[in-house]
């Protein structure tokens, strides 16, 4: 990795930037940050291959070159398994198959045939997680093995984007027409965040990160990391017009990004508690 930035930029909510730097990969797009935030998965612009960069070294490995694979693959809560899908075709049909990679060991294999169904891969991966069907108006919210569905709100077309907080007891969400809201896991209390915000994840308990788009009716105009605190719905720019974010991930310690030229770079951030 190569030093881009040194600044400390605190906010009203007592989120700093430490400094920002470029990862040394290319055509790097959908990144995921490892719970430990030392690797990355990341895939094409189009999700052609899963590929996993170790932020220390910048070392690059393959872990599948198959169509599909970069959509949505999932780590283990340890960060030593990743679950994924990747896209076959058979009688003209397209279908998804199910597999899991240890990064461990370094292999891989197939624990699903390709199938029509949809398959949640948070469920199989057994940790903490929750989604939302994209044909469904619900979300199913699972923790510590308590399953409940909920709809938290009022004539909600489509859910998307949904992780439970650090902590357990929040839910972040959005819903395509009304935007990006919190609730408590039961779907109450829901709160909305923002009217517009893609790719929200959180960066511990008291803060969310998302991108903030703006267009001209044809093609974005810009695309910028906010981070928003929960308690009081404060916004706060981390990047600027000079970037144009095409994805983000987040822990309490790290935000990774990339942008629309398929450049990836890492911010270190600290949090006020």
């Amino acid at each position: 990795m190569t030093a881009l930035t040194l600044c400390a930029s605190m906010s009203a909510a007592e989120l700093s930037v430490i400094s920002t730097q470029k990862v040394d990969v290319a055509d790097a797009y959908h990144p995921t940050l490892s719970p430990n935030g030392d690797v990355v998965l990341f895939s094409t612009d189009d999700y052609k291959g899963l590929k996993v960069v170790d932020l220390e070294s910048s070392q690059v490995q393959v872990l599948d070159p198959e169509v599909g694979a970069g959509f949505d693959p999932v780590f283990s809560a340890d960060g030593k398994t990743v679950v994924y899908r990747s896209v076959v075709r058979e009688n003209g049909l397209m279908r998804r198959d199910v597999k899991r990679f240890s990064l461990d060991m370094g292999v891989g294999e197939q624990i699903a045939a390709p199938s029509r169904e949809l398959v949640n891969t948070r469920a199989i991966v057994g940790d903490t997680y929750a989604y939302g069907l994209a044909d469904q108006q619900a979300i199913e919210v699972s923790v510590d093995g308590m399953v409940q569905t909920i709809n938290p709100i009022e004539h909600g077309y489509r859910y998307l984007w949904t992780s439970v907080s650090p902590s357990k007891d929040k839910i972040l969400f959005n819903e395509i027409y009304s935007g990006l809201y919190v609730s408590n896991l039961d779907g109450t209390k829901a709160v909305n965040l923002a009217s517009r915000a893609d790719y929200p994840c959180w960066a511990g308990d008291k803060y969310v990160i998302a991108v903030k788009t703006t267009d001209d009716g044809y093609v974005f105009t810009s695309a910028k990391i906010i981070a928003i605190e929960i308690e009081t719905g404060k916004v706060t720019e981390l990047t600027g017009d000079d970037v144009l974010v095409s994805g983000v991930s987040a822990n309490a310690n790290k935000i990774v990004y990339t942008t629309d030229n398929g450049e990836m770079y890492i911010m270190n951030i600290l949090i006020a508690e």
